[in-house]
This record gives structure tokens, sequence and C-alpha cells, in this order.
């Protein structure tokens, strides 16, 4: 029998060499050499053995590998023939060049391994780095005493497999430690050349790669990846890489952080990045990260808005990426970070809201409405215009004082409200401060426009507006700046337009008034004004006025109406002088006190001015007390804002000590006012002039804030009624009322009344009838200066002498 495959090789076909001898298959010379592993089988042995021979229709010998495999025996033990398995060896026969070849390679060495000698011949000596390219032949035992003893089990394991009749190749891995102590790490690949009659090998040559380099880099990579590994778990962060197309290939995150972040519920990988963010592809962010990616540029932390679904919370990612580019200059993708800035986007945006919003209304507030003002100026074309519009609620105070913070803050709140209502989509409502508005109309192209708008304005705010079971209803007076006919910068179209809006209020409030030439020489005059202010303040240049106080005397019986004026001022006497300051500037012009001191107070400079008038006014006074022995007393006017300055108290007792002022002969006229009640601070100050002797007395009583409560905590001795209500007392039936209450409720608890603004005979009689002890008004004086009170004094000492 032979198969196809060997008739082939001989160029015949299987029924062709059936009964062929074996003298008849095989040359000659070919037969002598292979008696010997043929009588081998023929005693029952298996038997190998390799020899050239002719392939049919090729020229050049090929080497074949014969193995004898013997019949099982017969019934005398005898063999009665063999099988016979041939394999074609040729290339294992490789020309002397190739091996050349292969002995010469860096990196690469051949060796034969005869286990019969004992010995193995490498062509290189890898074990002796000086001599690594010089051919060595060790013993066996000398060869395995350089291995690893880690990895000597395995070598020797596949020597074994190898040799075992049935083995044919194998390769392992194996370290060598050098004679100078270094390791070189080995790929062995092993075959099988010769093998004994027995079937075993006996001769094994093979192929040694160094991989010690391709070793350490692994290792190396494999600590870069533990570390990266560690770092990812600790960190925030996402690692991601791209393809060149835009879809994800890659993305590490952290298992410890993952549930922190609601990304560690999507599955990115395998998605194009441009569907990341549906609905959003015209956010300025997502478009400045394609372009980005368009153009291969490095992304360098870039926060982007991020959605999970239409109806899901707006996320915040941090981007950082560089393009990938081979070795070849072709770009392959991105790798890049992300970490979700949500919560610090989040605080963010609250430190941008306390930093640009008003924390009451969640309007812009001042610094922002001005950010925006600069903004429409730098955008305006010529020839285009844009008007601010400065709003003030009349009367908030009133609400304030007389229904409460709360009750006020709820008028703001629905202000504001209204306010947002009104400005279209491309105006910004802002809240000034307190209760004063402002609002950029940036579609008002010209004044007729803007006041148009400011009438709409007015008219939403007057509408009543409804808390529990009150009604509250308020108006509004609003000035109104157009760019550039009013002002070119920020600063300019602002204070315009909150020139216009006090003089709105100062015409009668409710009202919406335009920046104009003749507004403007007005603010030009009040700037003049705080200008020489400040230098009378510098220089002293401040006179006082006094106006007297009269208190009737004890023994005089009332008066009828037909008493003289003459007959009714012998009646009284004057007990006390009021302290009023005047100002005259250098050109000559009297300023009328309610112009200077409102500059001073809109300017804050009550504070510098409060000291000098009080230490002309005490000059003044010693005067009256030297020169015509006045014991009355002397009444200064305060404000809860001038006794907030430091050492106020001391301030003031050593003004009076200076000009030998006694204390009790002082009396501060305090403004009735809500500070002053819940300021425990000035209820202190108060207390310290009480003990020290200053009397204390309530201005304006009647009129504004008036709490009941307010006299229990405050220690005053005296109380005034404001003129709002003296003047005409004797003719208006409702002003008779509060007086009346007034005196009953002063004479209960002990106070002094003086009624301000007595100015006719009618309206003195009904005070003293009243049982009012003390006046001070036009009907016997009005305010004089210096010398005139020096003289009125000497003619009042005069009469009494006659």
């Amino acid at each position: 029998y032979c198969n196809t495959a060997y008739a082939n090789w001989l160029g015949k076909t299987p029924a062709e060499l059936l009964g062929k001898s074996l003298d008849a298959l095989v040359p000659h010379e070919t037969l002598v050499t292979i008696t010997q592993p043929i009588a081998a089988v023929l005693r029952g042995e298996i038997a190998q053995y390799e020899r050239q021979g002719h392939h049919a229709g090729r020229q050049a010998k090929r080497w074949l590998r014969v193995r004898l495999v013997p019949f099982p025996p017969g019934e005398q033990g005898a063999v009665l023939g063999y099988f016979c398995f041939m394999q074609d060896t040729t290339r294992l026969h490789a020309s002397d060049t190739s091996l050349d070849l292969l002995r010469t390679s860096p990196g690469l060495t051949v060796w034969e391994l005869d286990l019969q000698t004992g010995q193995l011949h490498a062509e290189q000596n890898w074990l002796d780095e000086a001599h690594r390219h010089e051919p060595k032949t060790f013993t066996i035992p000398e060869w395995m005493g350089h291995v690893a003893p880690a990895d000597l089990p395995a070598l020797e394991q596949a020597i074994a497999r190898i040799s075992a009749p049935d083995g044919f190749v194998q390769t392992v891995e194996t370290r060598f430690i050098r004679v100078d102590g270094s390791t070189v790490t080995t790929m062995n690949h092993g075959m099988v050349r010769e093998r004994g009659p027995d079937g075993v090998a006996t001769r094994i040559f093979g192929l040694t790669w160094d991989i010690t380099e391709l070793r350490q880099t692994q290792t190396r990579l494999q600590r870069s990846e533990s570390r990266f590994r560690m770092l990812a778990e600790l960190s925030s962060e996402w690692f991601w890489e791209s393809d060149p197309n835009d879809v994800l290939i890659y993305i590490t995150r952290s298992s410890r952080r993952a549930s922190e972040s609601p990304l560690a519920t999507l599955n990115l990988v395998g998605r194009n990045l441009n569907a990341l963010y549906p609905g959003q592809e015209f956010s300025p962010e997502w478009a400045q990260l394609r372009f980005l990616m368009e153009e291969h540029e490095e992304v360098r932390d870039l926060i982007v808005p991020f959605r999970l679904g239409p109806d899901q919370a707006l996320l915040w990612w941090r981007i950082d990426a560089s393009p990938m580019i081979d070795h070849l200059g072709l770009f392959q993708g991105y790798r890049g970070v992300v970490r979700d800035v949500t919560k610090a986007h989040q605080a963010e945006e609250k430190l941008e809201l306390a930093a640009y919003r008003d924390t009451l209304t969640g309007l812009a507030n001042r610094t922002l409405f001005e950010k925006h003002v600069e903004d429409a100026i730098a955008v305006t074309p010529p020839g285009q215009s844009f008007a601010v519009l400065f709003i003030d609620l009349d009367r908030f105070k009133l609400i304030n004082d007389a229904l409460g913070h709360a009750v006020g803050d709820k008028v703001l709140v629905e202000t504001a409200q209204r306010l947002v209502q009104l400005a279209r989509p491309n105006n910004t409502a802002a809240r000034f401060g307190g209760d004063e508005f402002l609002v950029l109309a940036r579609d008002a192209r010209d004044v007729a426009q803007a006041l148009r708008l400011a009438a709409l304005v007015q008219q939403s705010l007057g509408e009543p507006m409804h808390h529990a079971e009150r009604t509250l209803q308020t108006t509004a007076s609003i000035g109104v700046a157009v760019f550039p006919q009013h002002g070119r910068t920020t600063a300019e179209l602002l204070g315009r337009a909150d020139a216009a809006m006090h003089e709105s209020k100062m015409l009668g409030r409710n009202r919406v008034e335009s920046f104009s030439v003749a507004l403007q020489s007005r603010i030009e005059r009040r700037s003049q004004l705080e200008e020489e202010l400040r230098a009378a303040i510098t220089n002293r240049r401040f006179e006082v006025h006094f106006q007297p106080i009269w208190s009737r005397k004890q023994n005089v019986l009332l008066h009828d109406d037909s008493a003289t004026l003459e007959i009714l001022r012998g009646a009284y006497e004057i007990a006390g002088v009021e302290a009023l300051a005047r100002w005259t500037r250098g050109n000559g012009e009297r300023v009328q006190p309610d112009e200077f001191i409102t500059i001073l107070a809109d300017c804050g400079l009550l504070d510098s001015f409060g000291p000098v008038m009080m230490s002309v006014a005490l000059e003044g006074f010693a005067r009256l007390r030297k020169e015509q022995g006045f014991t009355g007393t002397m009444a200064y006017n305060v404000s809860p804002r001038q006794l907030h300055v430091n050492a106020c108290v001391s301030c003031i007792f050593d003004m009076a000590a200076s000009f030998d002022v006694p204390r009790d002969k002082l009396v501060l006229e305090l403004t009735e006012n809500v500070e002053i009640e819940h300021n425990p601070d000035l209820l202190s100050v108060f207390e310290q002039f009480r003990q020290m002797g200053v009397q204390l007395s309530l201005d304006d009583f009647g009129v504004g804030y008036s709490n009941l409560g307010y006299l229990t905590r405050l220690p005053v001795s005296q109380i005034k009624i404001d003129r709002a209500i003296a003047s005409g007392v004797s003719t208006d039936r409702f002003k008779a009322a509060i007086a009346r209450a007034t005196l009953t409720m002063a004479k209960t608890l002990n106070l002094e009344v003086v009624a301000e603004g007595v100015e006719t005979v009618a309206d003195l009689l009904w005070m003293e009838r009243a049982g009012c002890p003390m006046i001070q008004g036009w009907v016997f004086s009005r305010a004089l200066n210096l010398q005139q009170t020096l003289n009125l004094l000497r003619d009042l000492r005069t009469q009494q002498t006659h």
C-alpha cells in the first residue's frame, strides 16, 4: 500500500507501485545507508532517519524524514512488515547563506543541543556580554547553571517534551544570568533535528530571541498602567479617547466616584461626540468645541453644558483634550479628560448672583446694570440711542415705618415683577438700592419713546397692590436720560437720570421728567455749592441764627380775642433759643438751609459739618450768656447719623466746657425717626447725655413716624409739636384734635411741650387756652442773627426794669 502523496513524489500512480520491492523504489546508493534502520524495524523497533531523494519533476534533491513503525508481531513473534511515514524537511535544511544570516543577526542566535554528547553550541555567547557575538559551546550543566532558578523547571519540562518520541517543537521563555550578574530575558524555540532508534530526540536545534528590552518596556507599561488606574480610581475625572470620526472608543472613570455623577449611568462608548448634546447644538460652548476639534487644536479648560435628557437638570463638563497624531503625521483622534463641574459651576453662579443680582428682588444690581450700560454704549451705532430710567417709589418710607419692613419688602418685590413684565427681552431692569430702581431701554430711539415707556412704568407702579387684607398703593417719580444727548458715559447717564428723578420729586412727585438744560444748570449749581461747602467747613464759614422759644409767665391770666400782639408778647418771656445754621457764599448769596443741608446730607458731609456748626453755635450762645446774662437754654438739632460718629458725647461736652456753657443749658433736638427706637447704640448715647445733664427734645412730633411706645424708651424731657400741626390749628379741627391729644399726653408723662411754627395771634391764643406753655414762631420773632438776638435780649431787659 502507498498513498497518493508518495506516489506523486515518485511521479507514479498508487496502482503502479503496488507489488514493487524496496530496491525498485529506492536507489542502490540510498538503500545501503538505510539498511540499519530497516533491520531495526524488522526486529520490532521503531526507527527514524533522514535522507535525500529526487522529487519527480524537480532537479534539486529534497530532504525526507522517514519514520519506520513495525507491524504487530505474528503468532510466532516475527515482524511481517512495517509502516513507513515520510515528511519533506527540505525547509529545515536551508542554505548556509540563510544560516549565516541567522547566526549574525543582533538579538537573535541559532543554537544546537546535542543530547548524546551533552553539549550546546550557540552562534552567539549571550551569557558573556564581552564576547556576545562569538560562537560558544557549553556543557549542559554549565548552560543550565546560568538559568534563573525560577525559570529552570519550565526549561527542563520543554526539553523533556521535545525529546519525547512524539515531541517535535517547543517554545519557552527563559531568563539567564550572565557572568557579570546582569539578566537577559530570552524567548527560545526548538525543533528536533535527529532522533535515536528509540524515537527519542538526540539533536535539537533552534532560535533564541533577546526580549530583555521588550519585557522591560512591558514592565514599565504595566507599572504606568497601574499608576494610571490608581490615579483614575482616586480622580474624579473621566479619561476618554475618540477615533478620527469623533466616535468614543475608550472611557475610564473612577468606580469609587461613579455614583457621585449622573454621567455614570451613560453608556457612551461607540457614540459620536456630536450625539452628546441634542438640543444644544447652537450653544456657544459646544460650537467652540466643534471648531477646535475640526481644526485638530488642543482643548483647554472648556466648560460646556450637558443634559442627560430633555427633562433632566442642566449639568456642566470641563473638557481638556489633545489631538493624537501618529508617526506619519496623520490625525488619529482625540485623547482627553472630562470632569463633572456642575457643583462648582452652580457655586460660581451663586457667587455671580450675589455679586450681580439683588438678593431680595432677583433683579440686576447696580454693578451689573452699569456693566450693561457700558456694553450698550460700546455697541450702539452712531445716530442711534437708548435710554436710562431712574425710578423712585414716593413716600415708601411711610410704608416701611407704618407697616414694617416685611410689608415693605413685598412692595419692592411686586415692583420688581412689574418692571420685568414691562421690560422687553433686550432691556434690563435693576434695583439701584432701597426703593430706587433702574431700567435700561435699549429700544428707546429718542426722548419721546423713552418718555412713553416711563409713562407706562409710572402707570403700572401706580396700580394697587394687595397684601393680606390690605390694599397698598404707591406712586413713582421717574427721571429719564437718553444716550448720547444727555450723556456719553455710564456715570453721566446715571447721574443725569438721577437728577431728573429728583426734579420730578421736587415738582410734586408721581411725575416723569427728562433731563434738560435747565436741570443741567441746577446740577452745575449743586456741584459748585458742594465744592464751596467743603471749603466752608474747612474754614468755619458758617454763622448761627437764634430763634427765641417763648414761655408763658405763670401769673398771667388767659387772654380773650381782643388781646393785642403787644399785650400777648408781654405775657411771655424767652426761655431758650434754637440755634439755626446759616451760610452765605463768597459772592454774597445767602443760601437757604433746606438747600445746603440737603447737599451736605447727600454728599456725606454732615459728620464734618456737625462739630463745626456746634462750635459756632456754642460760641454765639456763650456771648448771649456773657453780654446779656441770658440764663435760658440753647436747642441744637442733631440727626441720628451725627450721633453715630465716634466719641460724639465727649466731643459735645468738651466743646461746651471750652465756651464755659453748662451742660444743663444744652437741649439736643432729635428728629422723630424709626432708626432711633430700634438702635440700642443710639439709646445708650442718649442715656449718657441725660446722665450728664444734657436735655433731650423730640422734634417734629405728630408727623412722620409717631409711636406712643417711642416716648417710653427715650430719655426725653421735651417734645415739640411740629409746625405742620401748630400752623392753622385755630381753624383746622383735625390739627386741633392732634394738638390737644399731644398736650394731654405730655402733661401725663410730665414732659415739656413747645409748639413750633406759631405764626398768627389766633393760633397763639388757641395754644394758650389749650394749655401749651411754650411757643416758637414768627408771631413773636423770626430767627435773628447774633447781634439782633443780643439787641432783643437787651430790649427785653430794659422793658423789665421799667
